[in-house]
């Protein structure tokens, strides 16, 4: 978030030139163009408790951690104030469950950690809706449907000392961003956020899967695009 302003903070004082020159002023009217982003992430878990939780178990939390990603874009111009874009992403970093249990070696009640990498890939169809250009910027929003691939799951592994995750999910994203146009490029910086919708839990007969009802993605994004 830190990052997102001081670029926004960076591009709004250069404003008051774009009265005296505009920056690739027929940029928009192209039909395809190309360009790509560069980020941080958020990931963390949606956690939706069991009604009823496994003797062994008492309460579970989900942990943010931070990660980053980078991806290629194609955008679309549909007119001047719509554009349709894909952007495959590559998206890393780790995510973190904390269960309240006893200890199987131990007997004791203290809190179990569970870290799960993820490796995402992310293939997403998205929307840019835009306002007038004013001088050398212009805000927009996007919304966006989107498929991932778990590169790092390990759903499949027979190990009760794993939380594992499904490889696969679905979702949508939402965000703002300004875009900012300099003599040769454009800079556009975002935040957007990443709802998954779908359950994540592998059922492993483990008491830690079975203290959950469902287990869904959320992450935050800050992402710049150069194009």
């Amino acid at each position: 978030m830190r990052a997102l302003l001081v670029a926004l903070l960076t591009g709004l004082t250069a404003l008051p030139l774009a009265a005296q020159t505009l920056n690739l002023p027929r940029y928009d009217s192209k039909p395809v163009h190309f360009g790509f982003i560069l980020g941080v992430n958020q990931m963390d878990f949606r956690v939706r408790h069991a009604t009823q939780f496994p003797a062994s178990v008492f309460n579970v939390e989900s942990v943010s951690q931070p990660g980053f990603l980078v991806g290629i874009v194609s955008n679309f111009r549909l007119n001047d104030h719509m554009d349709i874009r894909h952007v495959p992403t590559y998206s890393a970093g780790e995510r973190l469950l904390r269960f309240d249990a006893l200890d199987p070696s131990t007997g004791q009640r203290r809190w179990i950690d569970k870290k799960v990498e993820s490796s995402l890939v992310l293939l997403p169809l998205e929307f840019k809706l835009k306002t007038e250009r004013i001088g050398n910027h212009r805000w927009y929003a996007i919304g966006s449907v989107n498929y991932l691939l778990d590169l790092a799951s390990k759903a499949k592994v027979v190990d009760d000392r794993l939380f594992k995750l499904k490889q696969q999910d679905w979702g949508y994203d939402l965000g703002v961003g300004l875009d900012l146009y300099f003599e040769y490029f454009k800079f556009s910086p975002q935040i957007r956020y990443q709802f998954g919708q779908g359950d994540l839990r592998v059922q492993d007969g483990t008491n830690y899967v079975a203290s959950l009802n469902a287990l869904q993605s959320r992450c935050t994004y800050i992402v710049f695009t150069f194009e």
